[in-house]
């Protein structure tokens, strides 16, 4: 049995809205960097599908439908995808977990268009209370 179950939780919780001053920003446990090649993305992304300690986070200056980054790790059924998405003065986080290649697909089609299909497949994150 999971020691957790029993442990309350809400998805009421929200963050401060996120600035990004470049275009793109990547941030991981070793790197905080300005972004503009796919390639340096999806290596980091094969990174973090290898340590399940690493995490991955993709940030825009320009959000689209209000999402402002993405980020992905790993957890014990597969990997999770959470989206921070700006409403008014702060942000929310939903997730979804996914597959490796839908994971490299939601960060390819982020970077190409600060967009991410399916927003409705999300649901918000359980934080415990």
């Amino acid at each position: 049995m999971n020691k957790n179950q029993d442990k309350p939780t809400t998805t009421n919780i929200v963050f401060e809205n996120t600035v990004c001053t470049q275009p793109w920003n990547l941030r991981t446990q070793e790197l905080d960097i300005s972004v503009d090649s796919w390639d340096t993305i999806e290596d980091c992304l094969a990174k973090m599908l290898v340590d399940k300690d690493e995490f991955i986070t993709l940030t825009t200056a320009n959000a689209h439908r209000n999402i402002r980054f993405i980020q992905a790790t790993q957890i014990e059924d597969g990997i999770t995808v959470e989206l921070g998405i700006e409403e008014g003065d702060h942000t929310r986080l939903v997730e979804k977990t996914c597959t490796e290649e839908e994971c490299l697909n939601i960060f390819q089609e982020f970077f190409s268009s600060a967009d991410v299909q399916d927003l409705e497949k999300y649901h918000p994150v359980e934080f415990f209370t």
